[in-house]
């Protein structure tokens, strides 16, 4: 029996943190507990039994947002304490392998930030660095920088922040919790690509980039805080003329495929990895609910969706050595599921 986390957007009462069971099994969902927060938890990540949540302000008086910290006691949240950020919504945190700070992504108004943390809460902000720049969306996703991803290289000598605003993904020395940014290190991308989250192979060398607005995968060799391109990949069909946004991406632990949801298309799309020099090869895509936001693939065996536009859950098989993704008829409602997260 897993335990997955959810975080919703659902409407009032219904917004929070849902606790799940899934049974692999009998592939069943079951809720276990709904924890109502104020804000929307927009981005959820567990470490060492903690629960770390970025929140998008709910607040019509633009004082709420901010991070929440909780412990997982047998599978139960606790809460350690809420930081509000006095109306700044994150979309993503990560936290550094010491456990002393917190680094988050503010999609609004298009910075990084980095807190401390203290016995596992939030002490106090640190720092927030804004982003500069635009880009020709048309639907004007990219009238300024709009931060949605940050993480650690492989080598945990750069913090990297996505920036779908500006087409670049900015690199941070982040010693002590300070930024610096190491200008030629900074990455800029194709005007338009709109850059979403950016993840790392299992051995460091390789980095996949998802790209919401061009709906794109771009493939690049990494070396000391360097990225060539090697690769773009499309993530939706050439024969696709519908609106489809792309959302999350992640490897599995394998390392042998990589998946990629579409919001409009309304997919999984699967590819297999080339261990040699990191590209990808697409399989075909796999239909799912109402534009999946994210997605979470447990043991290499099952992938949790959560199509926030249907309200639910959906549980699909992967046999990974035949390379079969399946998508089952359980599921389970939740409101407005938009991140899907496990303590492994």
């Amino acid at each position: 029996m897993k335990t997955i986390y959810i975080a919703s957007y659902g409407k009032a009462e219904k917004k929070g943190i849902y606790i799940v069971k899934f049974n692999e099994e009998t592939l069943e969902l079951s809720l276990s507990e709904h924890v109502l927060t104020a804000d929307f938890p927009a981005y959820l990540i567990t470490k060492d039994n903690t629960l770390f949540a970025a929140y998008k302000n709910a607040s019509s008086n633009n004082d709420g947002g901010g991070l929440g910290s909780f412990t997982i006691d047998d599978d139960k949240l606790i809460l350690n304490n809420n930081f509000t950020s006095n109306g700044r919504s994150y979309t993503h945190i990560c936290v550094s392998d010491d456990e002393q700070y917190a680094f988050v992504a503010n999609y609004h108004t298009g910075s990084t930030a980095s807190y401390a943390l203290k016995d596992k809460r939030i002490d106090h902000k640190i720092s927030a660095v804004r982003h500069t720049g635009l880009g020709p969306d048309l639907l004007k996703r990219q009238t300024g920088p709009h931060v949605h991803n940050v993480g650690f290289t492989p080598d945990h000598k750069y913090l990297y922040a996505v920036d779908l605003g500006a087409d670049k993904v900015v690199m941070y020395y982040y010693g002590n919790g300070k930024l610096i940014e190491a200008e030629d290190r900074t990455l800029s991308v194709v005007a338009g690509s709109g850059p979403r989250h950016m993840i790392f192979s299992k051995d460091g060398h390789f980095a996949y980039l998802v790209n919401e607005i061009a709906n794109s995968i771009m493939v690049f060799r990494y070396t000391e805080g360097h990225y060539n391109l090697t690769q773009v990949m499309r993530t939706v069909p050439h024969h696709f003329k519908g609106f489809s946004a792309a959302a999350a991406i992640r490897l599995t632990s394998s390392g042998k495929h990589l998946m990629v949801s579409n919001r409009g298309h309304d997919s999984i799309a699967l590819y297999r990895v080339n261990q040699t020099n990191g590209k990808l090869s697409l399989l075909y895509m796999v239909h799912t609910g109402k534009e999946p936001r994210d997605f979470n693939i447990i043991d290499d065996k099952y992938i949790i969706v959560g199509a926030q536009n249907d309200d639910k859950l959906q549980v699909m098989t992967f046999d990974e050595a035949n390379e079969k993704l399946l998508l089952t008829e359980q599921e389970l409602s939740i409101p407005q599921p938009v991140c899907i997260t496990i303590n492994e």
